[in-house]
């Protein structure tokens, strides 16, 4: 089986970045293969990079948050798919922001995968 690939999970809870895994952990085919906690290290690593989905907390320590970021991302990285997660329902905001490819509210977990799913181009598991 063909695995895609998660190249960036930024977040800097840990409890929360288990928390991801744990979802993500149902579809085989998604692997993390990086965690950063700042948007700096971030950037950094998708100009590595290229290609992939960066899962993108919104309020980050530092001096930028998620949707600071995430044009700088693209910017690094324009290939690169960018999910914006936030424990405020920032829809709104995240679907006008263009470098913003997808939202999930920490208070709608579930649909973590599925979104994750859409975004990298899987047929769910």
């Amino acid at each position: 089986m063909s695995r895609s690939r998660v190249l960036v999970l930024v977040e800097n809870d840990p409890d929360f970045r288990l928390l991801i895994r744990l979802h993500l952990a149902d579809d085989p085919r998604i692997e993390i293969t990086e965690e950063v906690s700042s948007a700096n290290e971030a950037i950094q690593v998708m100009a590595r990079h290229g290609t992939g989905l960066v899962i993108l907390d919104h309020w980050l320590d530092g001096d930028q948050d998620g949707l600071d970021a995430a044009p700088r991302i693209k910017e690094a990285a324009p290939d690169v798919c960018v999910l914006l997660i936030s424990s405020d329902n920032l829809s709104a905001e995240a679907r006008a922001e263009p470098a913003v490819d997808g939202f999930v509210w920490k208070a709608e977990i579930d649909t973590l995968l599925p979104t994750c799913q859409r975004l990298l181009g899987l047929e769910p598991a």
